[in-house]
């Protein structure tokens, strides 16, 4: 693309020459990539990329190609020198002994975890428990035999005589465990064996659960089409499901995207789908391509201001899928039904939404209801949240034990006792300072009335369910609450009734499942159900629905598996895939084992280890794969037609990003483009930018070059602006009216009766406001410039944490002179170092300086900048030698944190609120008759004074007196001991001055 760009009319043509020497540095790493380790790292260092050319005559070439063509080699740039960085910047024996340092602690971990997965077992034995996974692996130790090698048993051996045939469906998704039970049990071999496997290795996309793909894929490449030695093959390319546009739409698609370098299966002729059946033509049934630009238009009118500041694009794609499908129903669109073999009017259950996951349903949701459209989403969630339930699992709390306030009132304000919040008031104002529960006790027993009269029924009523809770099973007890409380009746005559019945009734089954289990009784299936909650997890919510219901459905991809829909809409294609299981702590991979990040202590410093870098790459790689598989089971759902729906965050730049493929002659996008892919929408925007009809449908210029590839698919592409969806109602309007008194400040014509409560709320004030000013930490450094006036030469040191870190400067003056700050700390750091056994020399500090670079504390700049004869100097002093003479009760580099009254920093705040000061003392010796705080100071003082240390003593004692003050207050506290002295120690000019308080 960047050649093809300098070659353009106006295009930088001189930038070439710089072109082909990147790419012949290029070519050359690739050349040398299966040398060994050394070899490559020492190559990669040496590939250097030259400045570009400067243009001349720029007036001459056309800036949007000069800055392309820059943009463009930037990025290639960075590609190059990003992955030399990430490889390259530790050599080979650095990464061995990385290993060989982990190797304890892998081992130790791997023995834990055989340890917990044998005892787990037994846990689960013991309670008459097993799980999918234990079925599994139980029939292949029944099935196989360890005295054969592994090999049939004698069971197995049975199953061989007994079957004749044995056939596998999905077979893409089979796991290793099920192919090797599946290997026990048919006989022969492949030439003339029994196993009959169907399945399609492009709609493998259960690798979460341990699918394997490779299963398919290498019998797939081994067997022949007559099975000559060999499996035999058949290909089955008709499909039967979809019309033609789906499948046109669909092969352009993938012969651009699937190869075995990247999906791990070759899109082929064998691999496109063929029309298998017939369909009457139609205009109606073009593939469509949905972008919504969610940028804002700077010159937006004033209705534009007033709406939604943060409009997510969910909410936005959820609209715009409502409006369409409105509009598909009531224009009556023909869809074509096979079983009547002709055109009827679409109708709602003809319509499905797609989408990788269900968390925008409740978007959807809100923009079919407000369109009257009847919507279903079979999510894996909301069960608990649903109110039906949740009064149930709270009534379910207090008959177990009424003394928990949350589910009691929870219950009481319930239409099963049906109190309001005066009634909820009046009861706590008998017991304010007991348990609800008695409170609640108390009135019943002691107040008159009608309320006391239903609290005491309740009693009652709760009373029964405790003693039937304790001797009937816990299906029984919820059945005989619907019956009592007739509390599934009065649901059902809610909105929804039906789901929040079938709701309830799912309560009744799950406490009926559970009961069968070893778990038994209310306040273990409490617990269950609270356990479920704190993780995070849910039950979806009971299925009231038919296949023949009416409705638009909402489900995930891997849902829709197997079915099939006239109508698809796909969206949410700009989701980003979902690649947080590479960043865990923990990898493990059945080909390159376990791997873990390496955690150095000396330099306390944790990064991924060479084994973790491996593993994480080929995972990308697998999930890169995975996720091309489940967009192809999507596309293949539609029997009708295709809408899919992205949004973007600039459509412009969006456009241009996929434009860059235009170029491309292959059919198959570069390898790069579709693994540097984030979302669906990037993969089918670069495949659509070749289509025939793009630049025109896209109002583009034509482009000299472009490519567009042969293809029979019909595209229909359209964009809008968010804009445009933020109402459902196409129809409605801002009333301009209204717009002007919000604007202008205007008198409403009429006064909302909740006027007096909106300008309450309003007009807020918090009681508390000059406090939010106060921070509630704060350092002793920060206090001090609080208190003091900085000048360029003051030590500017923040607090320093107990590990030697400091602010990085931006790259770009990384190799500028270090700033007073980082010299400081290098000073300080080395000062902590260095050990006290025995007296410092020049020798033995250059060797300490050396030690820190090898450990990556200190890089050579900040070596360079230590000034030894400065520190051998401090040593000189008496406080030096004191510490030298004293090593064991000298302590360096101490943190504290100590609070203090907030006023005592913001005198000018009335407030009685306390702050936490932090600060790190540079050296404390602690003798037995007496306590000395030593601070370094690494102040410039030489030609900064007047008169020299005589004229500058008083002004940087008063500059530190604020901070050393609170050092001696500190440890006075903090240790209940008397500080003795305290002093500053200057390296410039070797000067020691001594502060007492309040100077």
């Amino acid at each position: 693309m960047p050649f093809f760009l300098c070659g353009e009319s106006a295009g930088p043509e001189p930038y070439l020459a710089t072109l082909e020497n990147d790419l012949e540095q290029i070519r050359f790493l690739m050349q040398e990539l299966h040398h060994d380790w050394e070899s490559l790292t020492d190559v990669w260092k040496s590939v250097k990329f030259q400045r570009i050319t400067t243009l001349k005559d720029k007036e001459l070439y056309d800036e949007a190609l000069v800055n392309q063509v820059k943009k463009l080699r930037d990025q290639a740039k960075k590609a190059v020198t990003d992955a030399g960085s990430e490889w390259f910047s530790r050599d080979g024996a650095h990464y061995i002994s990385d290993l060989l340092k982990m190797k304890p602690t892998i081992v130790t971990l791997i023995e834990l975890t055989k340890e917990f997965a044998i005892r787990f077992y037994k846990e689960k034995v013991s309670r008459g428990m097993l799980d999918f996974n234990d079925l599994e692996h139980l029939a292949l130790r029944v099935l196989s035999d360890p005295e054969r090698d592994g090999g049939p048993s004698n069971a197995a051996l049975g199953y061989q005589e007994k079957f004749k045939e044995v056939l596998i469906d999905e077979y893409q998704d089979t796991n290793m465990v099920q192919e090797r039970i599946l290997s026990m049990v048919t006989a022969d071999t492949e030439v003339n064996g029994n196993l009959f496997m169907v399945g399609d290795v492009k709609q493998s996309i259960y690798r979460f659960r341990l699918a394997e793909p490779g299963l398919f894929l290498a019998k797939y490449k081994r067997y022949s089409g007559d099975g000559d030695g060999t499996g035999l093959k058949i290909d089955l390319s008709q499909n039967f499901r979809s019309r033609s546009d789906v499948l046109d739409a669909t092969n352009f698609i993938f012969n651009q995207l699937m190869d075995t370098e990247v999906a791990e299966i070759e899109y082929d002729e064998q691999a496109e789908l063929i029309l298998g059946t017939y369909f009457p033509e139609s205009d109606m049934t073009q593939t469509e391509l949905v972008l919504i630009d969610m940028e804002q238009d700077e010159k937006s009118n004033e209705v534009d201001e007033l709406a939604p500041e943060q409009l997510q694009k969910r909410q936005v794609e959820a609209r715009y899928i409502a409006k369409r499908i409105a509009r598909l129903i009531d224009e009556k669109t023909p869809v074509y039904d096979k079983g009547l073999k002709q055109y009827r009017p679409m109708e709602y259950r003809d319509i499905v939404v797609l989408s990788r996951a269900l968390t925008s349903a409740p978007d959807m949701e809100d923009a079919m209801k407000e369109l009257d459209i009847p919507f279903y989403a079979n999510n894996n969630s909301g069960y608990f949240e649903a109110t039906e339930v949740a009064i149930m699992v709270s009534l379910l709390k207090i008959i177990d034990n009424p003394y928990q306030d949350i589910p009691l009132a929870s219950v009481l304000r319930s239409p099963i006792v049906n109190l309001d919040e005066d009634a909820l008031a009046r009861i706590r104002a008998v017991g304010k300072n007991k348990p609800y529960f008695e409170a609640l006790e108390k009135y019943a027993l002691s107040e008159p009335g009608k309320l006391a009269s239903q609290l005491q029924a309740f009693l009652r009523q709760l009373s029964k369910w405790r003693e039937l809770s304790m001797r009937e099973d816990l299906a029984d007890l919820i059945a005989q609450i619907f019956q009592e409380t007739h509390f599934y009746d009065f649901v059902g005559g809610l909105p929804g009734g039906k789901q929040r019945q079938a709701n309830l009734r799912a309560l009744l089954d799950r406490a009926n499942q559970y009961e069968k289990t070893a778990f038994r009784g209310l306040f273990r299936f409490i617990r269950f159900v609270e356990r479920l909650q704190v993780k995070g997890q849910d039950l979806g919510t009971a299925k009231t629905l038919g296949e023949k219901e009416d409705v638009v459905r909402m489900m995930t991809i891997h849902a829709s598996k197997g079915l099939e829909f006239p109508v698809v809409f796909l969206s949410g294609l700009d989701r980003k895939f979902n690649m947080r299981d590479i960043y865990n702590k923990y990898l493990f991979d059945k080909d390159f084992g376990f791997a873990t990040r390496y955690n150095d202590p000396v330099r306390r410093l944790v990064y991924p280890s060479i084994m973790q870098q491996a593993i994480k790459y080929k995972k990308v790689a697998e999930m890169i794969a995975e996720e091309m598989r489940v967009l192809y089971v999507a596309l293949t759902r539609a029997e009708e037609k295709l809408i899919l729906v992205g949004t973007v965050p600039s459509l412009e730049k969006s456009v241009s990003e996929w434009e860059r493929n235009l170029m491309e002659t292959d059919w198959m996008l570069p390898a790069s483009v579709r693994y540097q892919a984030k979302n669906y929408l990037q993969w089918i925007g670069s495949a659509f930018v070749r289509h025939p009809s793009y630049i025109e449908q896209m109002e583009g210029k034509n482009i000299a070059g472009a490519v567009k590839l042969p293809t029979n698919m019909r595209l229909l592409i359209k964009k809008h602006n968010y804009q445009e969806f933020l109402t459902v109602d196409a129809d409605a309007k801002w009333d301009s009216s209204w717009l002007d008194i919000v604007k202008n400040g205007k008198d409403a014509v009429e006064q909302s009766p909740y006027f007096e409560q909106i300008q309450e709320r309003l007009s807020f004030q918090y009681s508390y406001m000059e406090e939010t000013g106060i921070r509630s930490k704060q350092s002793v450094t920060e206090m001090k410039r609080q208190f003091s006036v900085a000048d360029s030469f003051s030590d500017t040191r923040f607090t320093r944490s107990a590990q030697p870190v400091s602010f990085d400067r931006p790259k770009f003056l990384q190799e500028k002179q270090l700033t007073a700050t980082e010299r400081g700390t290098a000073m300080h750091t080395v000062m902590q170092a260095l050990s006290l056994e025995v007296a410092p020399t020049a020798a033995r500090i250059e060797v300490l300086l050396d030690e820190l670079v090898s450990k990556e504390i200190l890089n050579e700049e900040q070596v360079a900048s230590i000034q030894v004869d400065l520190i051998l100097n401090f040593f000189d002093t008496e406080l030096g030698q004191l510490m030298l003479v004293n090593p064991d009760c000298t302590l360096r580099e101490i943190p504290f944190s100590y609070k203090i009254p907030a006023n005592r920093i913001h005198p000018d705040v009335d407030t009685t609120e306390q702050i936490i000061v932090q600060g790190m003392i540079d050296v404390m010796i602690e003798l037995d008759d007496q306590l000395i705080i030593i601070d370094y100071k690494t102040d410039q003082i030489t030609g900064k004074f007047e008169n020299g240390w005589l004229g500058g003593e008083a002004i940087l004692k008063k500059r530190y007196q604020v901070q050393m003050d609170m050092y001696k207050e500190a440890i006075e506290k903090i240790n209940g001991r008397q500080v003795d002295h305290v002093y500053l120690y200057f390296f410039d000019g070797d000067h020691v001055c001594e502060l007492t308080g309040g100077e």
